[in-house]
């Protein structure tokens, strides 16, 4: 799941597809963890500005 814009309540963990809350103020590439599994994520965006999260091991 994709959000787009800077208006960020939950993205889709790669691994688990469980949502993780972010504040909103994250910037691209600011590592966060998914709060089930514990995978370290890394915020990403497409070309179109959609948002999402990355596995970043």
């Amino acid at each position: 799941m994709t959000n787009k814009g800077s208006s960020v309540g939950y993205l889709s963990c790669p691994t688990c597809d469980v949502e993780v809350p972010l504040a909103g103020d994250e910037k691209v590439g600011e590592h966060v963890y998914c709060p089930y599994c514990k995978t370290p994520l890394a915020l990403r965006k497409t070309k179109e500005d959609d948002l999402y999260l990355e596995e970043d091991f």
